[in-house]
This record gives C-alpha cells, sequence and structure tokens, in this order.
C-alpha cells in the first residue's frame, strides 16, 4: 500500500467524523477510537483506501462497507464488537480472507444485526482472527445450515495489516 496523501485534520473536523461514525457504532466504540485529546491524521492510499491515525496509532479504515477498526486494536482488546466464533476447520481459510460459512460457526452473538461489522474469532483461545459484516441478523444466521453467513472484510494477513505494521 503506498500513500498517495495525507495529512491532519482540524479539531473542528472532529465532530462531523465521529458523528458519522455514531451512524454505523454506539457512543462506547467512538469512545474507545477517540481519547479526549485526539490528533487525527487521514491518510489515503494510492489503492483509494482511506485510513485514519489517532494519535499516531492506525485505528481505523473506511471502506465500502463503512469504517473498519484496525484488527490490532481487537487483538489488543481495546475495542469492543460483537462476535463470531468459527471451528478451528475454518480458521485456515478465513485468515486467507474467505467470506465465513454458516457451517463453520460455533457460536453467534445474539445482539448482532444484518450490516454489524464483528469480530471473526476462534473457538479455542477466542484470537481474533478478521473483522466481517453479518449479511444477516443473528436469529436468521442460527436457522440457516449453509451458505454466507459473514462478508469478511479484514484479515491479518490484508495490505491494511501490513501497512499498519509499517506504520508503527
Amino acid at each position: 500500500m503506498k500513500i498517495k496523501h495525507r495529512h491532519f485534520i482540524r479539531k473542528s473536523e472532529l465532530k462531523p467524523l465521529k458523528d458519522e461514525i455514531l451512524k454505523q457504532y454506539d457512543e462506547k466504540f467512538v469512545d474507545q477510537i477517540f481519547p479526549k485529546k485526539s490528533n487525527v491524521e487521514v491518510i489515503e492510499t494510492e489503492a483509494g483506501d482511506t485510513l485514519f491515525a489517532i494519535n499516531n496509532v492506525l485505528k481505523l479504515w473506511k471502506s465500502k462497507d463503512g469504517y473498519i477498526p484496525v484488527l490490532t486494536l481487537l487483538l489488543n482488546k481495546q475495542v469492543d464488537l460483537k462476535t463470531i466464533v468459527v471451528d478451528f476447520g475454518a480458521v485456515r481459510y478465513v485468515t486467507n480472507g474467505a467470506d465465513i460459512m454458516r457451517p463453520g460457526i460455533t457460536k453467534i452473538d445474539p445482539q448482532i444485526k444484518k450490516g454489524d461489522i464483528v469480530t471473526i474469532v476462534e473457538e479455542t483461545k477466542s484470537r481474533a482472527l478478521a473483522l466481517g459484516k453479518a449479511l444477516f441478523d443473528a436469529p436468521e444466521m442460527e436457522a440457516k445450515s449453509s451458505g454466507k453467513a459473514i462478508k469478511n472484510l479484514h484479515t491479518i494477513q490484508d495490505s491494511v495489516w501490513e501497512f499498519e505494521k509499517q506504520f508503527k
């Protein structure tokens, strides 16, 4: 990922950004992402991605699916999201970017709504593997026995993950 443009936003631009994120997440999430004193840098890549570094830590990625927290925040337990648990057999596929299929899911957070950004964790150590977008509400997902349930958006092997390692 190559940087095309980067700049810091003014304090006056911070509230509209937070308000936009609040359309997708709750107040608790926004507070976890933005500390009281936030120095926000917007990073635009040649690939057309927009990334947000808050106080020199890469935290958000804006994609066509909305605002997605960087996976490191979930690995370090700095952000709480609704969770999907997958069995050990699905781990390799999920980390390689495959969408999450219903047979590989062992546990579904009952609060999940269609369109929510969720954490995909493995069942043995509850370690975050990826972030995805729910394709169904939790009850619908529970009722399904096959097919895609979660669209995979961000894994530990994608370009955002690699960029974040270089960013530090």
